[in-house]
Formats: C-alpha cells, sequence, structure tokens
C-alpha cells in the first residue's frame, strides 16, 4: 500500500524526508550538490530560491517525485524512471513502450510477492549455480559406481553398483521444475486476485441463445418447432455480420461451412453410408 503525507510545503516536505531519513543538512547539501548556505537560506525561508535542478536532485536523493515535493501529491512513490535505473535494457524498454508485451500482465507479475524470488531461481538457472553442485553431485555417483562395478560378481556388490546409479539427477531438471511451480503458483495467485467473468459469459451466451431459438420458433408450435441447418446458420452468423471489422466473404464461408456441418450431422446413418459408397 502507498505511503501518503499531509499537505506540506516544499520546505516542510523535504524537512520531512531529512527527519525520516536521518539525514542532515550539510549531508543533503553535499549529495545534491550545492553549498549549505544555500539550502539552509531556503529551509528557513530567508530565499525562495532553490533551482528546479536542486528538487530534482533531492527527489532523487530520498526516492520521491517532484511532485511530492512540490506538493502536487501527498503520495511520496515516484512515477517516472530512467531507463538505467530500472535496469532495463533499451530494447526491453522499447518492447514495453511499444505494447509489444501486455503491460498489465507484467505489472502483474512485478507486483506479485512471488516474482522477486522467481527472477533469482530463473538467475540461478542462467548461471548454473545450482546445475553445477548437481554435476558434481553426478561426477562423484559415477565415481562410486565404476569402482563398485569393478568389484562386481557378488549380489551385494551389483545392486550397489545400481543403487548408486540411480541417485544420478538430471543437472537441470530440479531448476526447471521448481521454476515451472513457482511461475504457475504467481500465475495462479494473481488469476485470484482478478477474479472470473466466465460466469457472466456463460449467463451472457445463455441468454443470447435463448433470444435466438425464441426468434427462430416464432409463430410455430412448440411442442414440436422445427429449424432448419440454414436458419440456424443464418442466425448464428447474422449476429456478428454488423460488427466493425468484419469479413463478409469469410463470414459467408463460416455460414456454408456451419450449414454443410450440421447437414452432415442430422443425414441419417443409412443415406451417410450410402453416401460413402
Amino acid at each position: 500500500m502507498e505511503a501518503t503525507y499531509l499537505p506540506g510545503t516544499v520546505r516542510e516536505r523535504i524537512q520531512d524526508l531529512m527527519k525520516e531519513h536521518k539525514v542532515t543538512q550539510t549531508d543533503l547539501a553535499s549529495k545534491i550538490g550545492c553549498t549549505d548556505s544555500t539550502l539552509s537560506r531556503f529551509l528557513t525561508e530567508k530565499t525562495d530560491k532553490l533551482s528546479d535542478e536542486n528538487i530534482i536532485r533531492i527527489a532523487r536523493c530520498f526516492q520521491v517525485s517532484t511532485d511530492f515535493l512540490l506538493g502536487v501529491t501527498n503520495v511520496p512513490d515516484r512515477k517516472n524512471y530512467e531507463i538505467s535505473e530500472l535496469g532495463l535494457s533499451v530494447q526491453a524498454a522499447r518492447n514495453l513502450y511499444t505494447g509489444k508485451v501486455n503491460t498489465e500482465v507484467v505489472n502483474r507479475l512485478l507486483e506479485n510477492r512471488r516474482f522477486a524470488e522467481l527472477t533469482y531461481m530463473i538467475g540461478q538457472y542462467f548461471d548454473d549455480t545450482l546445475a553445477a553442485g548437481f554435476a558434481a553431485q553426478n561426477k562423484m555417483i559415477s565415481y562410486t559406481s565404476a569402482l563398485l562395478r569393478s568389484e562386481a560378481g557378488t549380489d551385494a556388490s551389483t545392486q550397489a553398483f545400481r543403487a548408486a546409479s540411480r541417485l544420478k539427477v538430471p543437472v537441470y531438471q530440479t531448476d526447471l521444475t521448481t521454476i515451472q511451480t513457482q511461475f504457475m503458483s504467481a500465475v495462479k495467485e494473481i488469476k485470484k486476485e482478478i477474479g472470473s467473468d466466465l460466469s457472466a459469459a456463460q449467463q451472457l451466451s445463455e441468454e443470447a441463445t435463448k433470444e435466438m431459438f425464441s426468434e427462430l420458433t416464432k409463430g410455430q408450435d412448440m411442442s414440436h418447432p422445427s429449424i432448419s441447418p440454414q436458419q440456424l446458420a443464418d442466425a448464428i452468423t447474422g449476429s456478428v455480420s454488423g460488427m466493425d471489422g468484419v469479413d463478409n466473404d469469410a463470414l459467408y464461408q463460416l455460414n456454408q461451412a456451419l450449414v454443410n456441418m450440421m447437414n452432415a450431422t442430422l443425414q441419417p446413418p443409412q443415406e451417410k453410408d450410402h453416401a460413402d459408397q
């Protein structure tokens, strides 16, 4: 949850942040590259002048937004970061900016409590941290197995050789299994937070189907309603025919495919056999 502060002036905000972070006036002046006297004169209201550059440097020093320092918002969290500060490559930033990746999904993953640990697991997988240990273990097992095999000749030595061989594991399997488990757990948690619109979609589909059936059987004896494949196909394709971007040629082909499929499904078995011959 984002921290919030009471409304305040630039001076009050800077003084509050200095107190919270236990930074002295002299230390802050040094960090932002101005003289102690310049900062002191501003904080004691002897001057209203503090350059925009110093405001930006103070914001960076305390990891807050300039809007927070200026009193535009009471939430200190920064909204804008340099690519280098985030550790992103230019291509990664470009992918986010141009919408090549789903930013909502990226945000939810980064906010998930499991995801930080998952990135470390993937990092260990990439640099072979755990795999190196398993590779060394497998090497020792192979050496032990070779010794046991050289002593083969008794049932006990043969069983020991086989047991030792079974201890060897694929060097990357543990990494991949753990990563997969952690990732799927994160995705499931995010899905649970978002919730599901499936029941609503099913309800809408059910209502649309009932309305379509009512239109197709209007005026008929409802104890023996009759709907032809062509009527049903027309009703289905007609429900989307007026939408923007619909390809009418493709819609016509879909209509004919539906008619053919329903005719084939409704055709009596004997007629199907005859048609196949």
